[in-house]
């Protein structure tokens, strides 16, 4: 099995809409993943639907409107959104373009269902930062514990120049796919003994029971934000 990969340079127009990462099409098991920018002083839609967003800010900073409140959002935020929450978010932060990739559960794709105009549950967003992790690879930026209805989102950095992840096993599968992006950097991952580059800006559908291994073969650290299906969690207890 191969992987799907995609940069988004490839895809996002900034006169267009978000960027289609990976959909329906690749017969994801887990969620879909959309690229897209807020320019200064602009906000990304203002709606409310019944499925959680998970949202990593690559660049930029801002606020994020959750049911009138307000929460500052800026680089290197793992987000968490529940369902049924009216939600925007304005680019008022000063720092330019704000660069962001957006999680889905696969029903939001298969149903549509957002809407306007209306008042939601006044659930709390969950906002947590790279920085304020431990320096382990694969750190949780949101997890079961927070209240993660579908999928987990996972912190890998940096893998130093040269370095292999389970380099003792040669890799490793499992059950489900991996979503995942590209921070910094540039390297291969090998899926059942097969090598494909990837760079900065590329998202990664691994497929589920795939043998894989992330390799840095370049001269600088190379840094990702992983999605995984809640077993993935749950496997770990």
């Amino acid at each position: 099995m191969e992987p799907i990969i995609r940069n988004f340079r490839n895809l996002y127009s900034p006169e267009g809409t978000s960027a289609r990462m990976i959909w329906l099409d690749d017969n994801p098991t887990t969620c879909t993943m959309t690229y897209s920018e807020i320019a200064a002083g602009a906000t990304s839609a203002h709606h409310i639907h019944p499925w959680e967003h998970e949202v990593y800010i690559i660049k930029g900073s801002g606020t994020l409107f959750c049911d009138g409140k307000e929460f500052p959002v800026k680089e290197g935020d793992g987000i968490l959104i529940p369902g049924e929450v009216d939600h925007y978010t304005l680019n008022n932060g000063g720092d330019g373009v704000i660069r962001r990739i957006e999680i889905n559960p696969l029903m939001a794709a298969q149903t549509g269902g957002a809407r306007t105009g209306e008042t939601g549950n006044g659930k709390p967003p969950v906002i947590r930062n790279f920085r304020d992790l431990g320096k382990e690879p694969g750190s949780r930026l949101i997890g079961i514990p927070d209240g993660a209805p579908t999928y987990v989102m996972l912190y890998n950095g940096a893998m130093a120049p040269g370095a292999v992840s389970h380099e003792s096993a040669g890799g490793h599968g499992h059950e489900w796919d991996h979503a995942v992006f590209i921070l910094e950097g540039h390297g291969t991952i090998v899926c059942d003994g097969k090598e494909f580059a990837v760079a900065e800006g590329d998202s990664v559908l691994v497929p589920p029971n795939c043998f894989h291994q992330w390799r840095n073969t370049s001269d600088a650290p190379m840094l990702r934000v992983t999605f995984n299906a809640l077993a993935a969690d749950l496997a770990e207890h």
